[in-house]
């Protein structure tokens, strides 16, 4: 940190410790190391003070930049109030010390003006938009997470009791964080098409409800399974569920919705596109390979799409028939049993369906007609 006159840079120990470093000396290894990465002292005390020196080298791959802008001065810079600024932020699942504390950065800001221009263009729906993209995000930095925990041990000191060897490793991994940034933003441009493309063959225009086949399908069995598989069997049972639905689904022209746990919610166009995917997904070969039991609920009728779920009776009649189908089974409403007329299907008793006063009419559409 301090040059010498033979061109050798040279750890200032006194200025490091001074600053909060503790055993600066004792943890001369990774001090070199972030040295040579050009970290200076008051950067390395301020990890110190979280607690995280030994992270610091990967933690600012995933920084947006240095905190210069408080709430306060971002929303000087981008011309609205204070109160607006902090909802936002809120609303994306973030917080910050208090308004006047720097802890935004350029990017940051330059975020926030995308969402105050976006306000001002499309008005309170915005909110709705901030909420989902937070909590996306949030679980993407779960499962960047978990992924690694299990893939990348040495990056957890707690494992390779050395600071060095976890400094390098997490940096190592962190490189990838600027990457998947790339990643998401390509990921995110082929699904806006795909699903404009999809809601306009529904619609002729901005109507709030559109007609559409909803499907719930998990696994059964799935608790039972939880109880005696290891966390890497698991991963790897829903890692191929979960390729198997989208393949699946896709295949059909139609489209996943969310997954939650073991469940998987999907919208089709058509009858026809609904019923066929839920029968792929029942019956396929990977699912009966690797022991599996598929059960699914399905229903047609009028939804609305709203912050990237759908709500609506079919949406409710399809998650509760699919919890109330056995392993292989295909529930499916009367109303769907008439649009599906051609198709062979048996049916049940009558059900009653939490949160449904009268009792539905059910068909199993993977049975015997």
């Amino acid at each position: 940190m301090t040059l010498t006159g033979r061109l050798v840079w040279v750890v200032d120990w006194d200025a490091l410790e001074a600053a909060g470093v503790a055993d600066a000396r004792a943890r001369m290894p990774l001090i070199n190391y972030l040295d040579s990465l050009g970290f200076s002292v008051e950067q390395m005390a301020e990890a110190e003070q979280r607690g995280r020196l030994f992270g610091l080298a990967g933690d600012v791959l995933g920084w947006s930049g240095p905190p210069i802008h408080s709430l306060t001065s971002a929303a000087v810079e981008l011309g609205v109030p204070v109160a607006d600024v902090e909802r936002a932020w809120s609303l994306l699942g973030l917080s910050v010390a208090d308004r006047d504390t720097p802890a935004l950065s350029h990017a940051d800001v330059d975020a926030l003006a995308t969402w105050a221009a976006m306000r001002d263009r499309l008005g309170d729906a915005v909110e709705g938009f901030l909420r989902v993209l937070g909590a996306t995000m949030a679980r993407l930095a779960e499962a960047e997470s978990s992924m690694i925990r299990i893939s990348q041990p040495d990056v957890w000191l707690g494992h390779t009791q050395d600071e060095l060897i976890t400094a390098r490793a997490w940096r190592s991994t962190a490189a990838f964080i600027p990457r998947i940034g790339a990643v998401i933003d390509v990921v995110h441009r082929h699904h806006q098409v795909s699903t404009r493309t999809f809601l306009e063959g529904l619609a002729a225009g901005p109507s709030a409800g559109i007609v559409v086949g909803v499907g719930f399908a998990d696994l059964s069995g799935f608790t039972a399974l939880t109880r005696v598989l290891t966390y890497q069997q698991l991963s790897a049972l829903l890692a191929e569920f979960g390729s198997t639905v989208a393949e699946v689904v896709q295949a059909n022209g139609s489209r996943v919705v969310k997954f939650i746990g073991d469940e998987v919610m999907w919208v089709s166009s058509t009858p026809q596109q609904l019923a066929r995917t839920a029968i792929e997904l029942v019956t396929h070969p990977d699912a009966d390979a690797a022991g599996l039991r598929v059960h699914a609920g399905l229903a047609f009728g009028e939804v609305v799409p709203m912050l990237g779920d759908y709500f609506g009776n079919p949406v409710n009649l399809a998650s509760r028939l699919a919890h109330a189908a056995g392993p292989d089974q295909i529930l499916i409403t009367g109303d769907l049993r008439e649009l599906l007329a051609d198709s062979p299907a048996r049916e049940l008793d009558p059900l009653h369906l939490k949160g449904f006063d009268e009792p539905a009419a059910v068909y199993d559409l993977n049975g015997t007609g």
